[in-house]
């Protein structure tokens, strides 16, 4: 499969990046920062407004403020489809790092490299941004996630614990 991938660096693909999230997003991706930020009700149940939610996250996130910004990495195939994105949000502080908020695939891609290409070239240049590491959180029940993000190195640091009020 033929494929290019980008940084985006402005918001004109924020409804297409939404409609990709909500088509390929599955139940076990939910995960403490899917909560807290809205876009899920639990850990099992995305929020019925997810779509305005995540519009308005993407569209206010390219440079939300001096401290942080997100940056879209979109893999798309020779018609310019979206077929896998990954949403990194860069924190500056005492250490600069990034959290790799999301990334998602075309499930019917899964298994031809697409996700090491995107995750290969975010880290290749986080380096060049003076990151200093790199963080993620994965749903509980996304072992296939997991497996993923141990290959290439990354290890559980902690267990997020929830209490609905």
């Amino acid at each position: 499969m033929n494929y290019s991938t980008k940084w985006l660096n402005d918001t004109t693909r924020t409804e297409e990046l939404v409609d990709f999230f909500i088509t390929h997003k599955t139940d076990s991706y939910i995960s403490h920062g899917e909560i807290v930020s809205g876009r899920a009700l639990d850990s099992n149940h995305w929020n019925p407004d997810l779509k305005n939610i995540l519009t308005a996250q993407f569209n206010s996130g390219f440079d939300a403020d001096h401290n942080s910004r997100l940056s879209i990495l979109i893999a798309e195939n020779e018609d310019g489809k979206i077929i896998g994105m990954l949403v990194f949000n860069i924190i500056r502080g005492f250490k600069n790092y990034a959290v790799l908020e999301d990334m998602l695939l075309d499930h019917s891609l899964r298994g031809q490299s697409l996700g090491s290409t995107l995750l290969e070239k975010a880290v290749e240049e986080s380096k060049n941004w003076n990151i200093s590491f790199l963080m993620l959180e994965s749903g509980i029940d996304n072992t296939g996630a997991h497996h993923f993000f141990n290959k290439y190195g990354f290890k559980k640091v902690s267990e997020n614990y929830i209490l609905t009020l």
